[in-house]
């Protein structure tokens, strides 16, 4: 007997464009099926990012860093393009209802009404979103490197966990909040521990990876391995509960959140 099987196995891949780029922010729909809105702290305000108010300028950003740097273990970029980044984040994000993305501003620093943006300090979003699950990934973290080591990623990350874990009307009352990290990425795994995750375990070979990215080569004696496929990444897991929030995790993220901001003078070089 034949069967019948028409599924399509991969999403049709977009042409390179300028998504969005000149779409009036009212008209600009996010998306996604959480309700996003901005949050904030004495340190980062996080809103919804949006290409005709934010990727231009974010997109310059990224060209300013070292390209081993942001993107080592990031399974994408680095982006040659504008228009790339903007097809990437057209792909990924938007078009994706299980995730969204935050501009991240650093609050710490001086407002400057002739260069709104020029606090930016990078982007954080939620991912792999179950609302019948209940369930949300804090992921594409994505700090700039002159904001290491401050208050950025901390409040950020922590804005978001409150978010997802909070009862209602506050939170969206989620029963778990998840980070996921390469298994070599030292600064991420370290992240997670300070931001009171609970280490899970490691998936191996979770993800395939180009050739020029992070991970382990699958080199088969009995030539299985398919390395021409690309690299294996192992993740690790790391996890917050509804029932651990109630259990003290709230009260560490508003230690966390509550702890003294410092201008950094990484930024002096603006």
């Amino acid at each position: 007997m034949q069967y019948l099987n028409k599924v399509e196995n991969e999403k049709t891949s977009l042409p390179v464009d300028l998504y969005h780029l000149h779409t009036p922010v009212e008209e600009y729909d996010l998306n996604c099926v959480l309700p996003l809105r901005t949050l904030e702290s004495n340190g980062v305000k996080l809103e919804p990012f949006i290409p005709s108010l934010h990727a231009e300028h974010a997109f310059s950003l990224l060209q300013q860093e070292p390209e081993n740097i942001i993107y080592r273990y990031l399974p994408y970029g680095p982006f040659s393009t504008l228009a790339e980044f903007l097809t990437w984040y057209e792909t990924r994000i938007r078009s994706d209802k299980q995730s969204c993305l935050f501009l991240i501003t650093d609050l710490s620093r001086p407002y400057d009404a002739e260069k709104p943006l020029s606090r930016v300090a990078g982007w954080i979003g939620i991912i792999n979103i179950s609302i019948v699950d209940l369930v949300g990934e804090i992921g594409h973290v994505t700090v700039l490197k002159r904001a290491w080591r401050t208050h950025i990623n901390t409040h950020a990350s922590s804005l978001l966990i409150k978010y997802l874990l909070s009862p209602r009307p506050e939170g969206l009352a989620f029963r778990r909040a998840s980070w996921l990290a390469h298994w070599q990425n030292e600064n991420s795994n370290k992240a997670a521990a300070r931001l009171g995750f609970q280490f899970e375990g490691n998936i191996r070979c979770a993800k395939l990876l180009r050739q020029d990215k992070e991970g382990d080569v699958i080199d088969s004696k009995k030539g299985l391995g398919r390395t021409e496929e690309g690299k294996c990444r192992n993740t690790n897991v790391w996890s917050i509960t509804w029932k651990d929030w109630e259990e003290g995790k709230s009260e560490k993220i508003e230690e966390l959140l509550a702890r003294e901001v410092k201008e950094n003078p990484a930024w002096d070089f603006d």
